[in-house]
């Protein structure tokens, strides 16, 4: 078997963890798109021969599943959110929020077809507001105005 994709590796855990956190993606949606765009397991399904390759992919898969499903494993990843821009692409983004005493910042980090995009930077402000949801709609908000999309950085 190949030490790379060997279910349970230590290499093979810290691979995806970094591909899912640089891809934006909730563990349990990111193992197809691991599998299929990741440089590591190409370079491990290449050193594979090729009728044992179907077979140590899929125990691989099984494994990512397996982590993916551990609460304790997820929960080291920021929640990711889903919304369209107005050419109907899909996007995902993940906030950042730093609250204040009077105030909160937020970072909403942009990405679509596999590829980031960007940052927007935002704050808001106000008794008992809810600073997750002014987050989200300030980000989606951007992320829905005409054009590509730009990030957009917290003036100084």
């Amino acid at each position: 078997m190949n030490q790379k994709l060997k279910a349970g590796s230590v290499e093979l855990e810290m691979a995806f963890i970094d591909w899912v956190k640089q891809n934006a993606y909730h563990p349990l949606e990111a193992i197809d798109h691991f599998m299929e765009r990741s440089a590591y397991v190409r370079n491990a399904v290449d050193t594979v021969v090729e009728h044992a390759r179907k077979k140590i992919a899929e125990r691989t898969r099984q494994h990512l599943a397996r982590l993916a499903e551990d609460k304790v494993f997820t929960a080291q990843f920021p929640m990711v959110y889903g919304c369209k821009n107005l050419d109907d692409k899909d996007m995902r983004y993940t906030v950042s929020l730093t609250i204040g005493e009077t105030e909160a910042e937020w970072v909403g980090k942009v990405w679509a077809d596999g590829e980031y995009l960007g940052e927007v930077h935002g704050s808001g402000s106000g008794p008992k507001a809810n600073y997750m949801d002014l987050a989200r709609m300030h980000i989606e908000s951007h992320i829905r105005c005409a054009g590509q999309f730009k990030p957009r950085l917290r003036k100084s």
